[in-house]
């Protein structure tokens, strides 16, 4: 599984073809399709193991009860702390990676990936929520709106990381999303 899970997720799930698999695997394609039923059915799996081993672990501190704008920021300096001593160039996220490739027929897979997206979403939420307090200046909508802004910037951020191994490029994008979040919620710091 874990094999499978780093050859789409370092390949792409379209271009992925059942004889990468089974190299990379070294399952036979009968097995392949035994177990899984097929590359797509494959490919689910993976993503819900993706969850478990790599996106639970790295999101944790967002998610935990009473996280704020520093968790979210912790966030960040972790993953991209990751990059760099990787040497840079990384994988990327893997749903993000996969977003560009799903057509609109492949129904379930962009409902996986939706799952993924609302996850983030849900956890920036409710850091952005308690950053903002029961009387703090942003009303519901907006954190909403903030929280979904949020999300698309960490899923582009990640994304732009296969293209560049410059890590000041991605932490000066990290830190200005921070410097928003923080001038939504506290104003502009003198």
């Amino acid at each position: 599984m874990d094999n499978a899970l780093n050859t789409f997720w370092k390949i792409g799930y379209h271009v992925v073809s059942m004889e990468d698999l089974v190299r990379e695997t070294g399952v036979s394609r009968a097995g392949i399709y035994s177990d899984f039923g097929g590359k797509q059915d494959l490919f689910h799996a993976c993503l819900d193991r993706y969850q478990e081993i790599v996106v639970t672990p790295a999101f944790a501190q967002v998610e935990a009860k009473g996280a704020g704008i520093d968790s979210i920021e912790t966030y960040l300096n972790n993953l991209l702390t990751r990059f760099e001593a990787a040497g840079g160039f990384g994988k990327g996220c893997l749903v993000g990676n996969t977003l560009t490739q799903i057509p609109e027929d492949e129904v379930e897979t962009q409902h996986k990936l939706r799952t993924h997206c609302d996850r983030l979403t849900r956890g920036f939420h409710q850091a952005l929520k308690n950053e903002n307090g029961p009387h703090g200046p942003l009303t519901q909508p907006e954190i909403t709106d903030l929280a979904h802004f949020t999300m698309i910037s960490v899923q582009g951020l990640w994304s732009y990381s296969r293209l560049t191994d410059d890590i000041a490029e991605l932490r000066a994008c990290s830190e200005t999303l921070i410097t928003v979040l923080k001038t939504r919620l506290h104003g502009p710091s003198l």
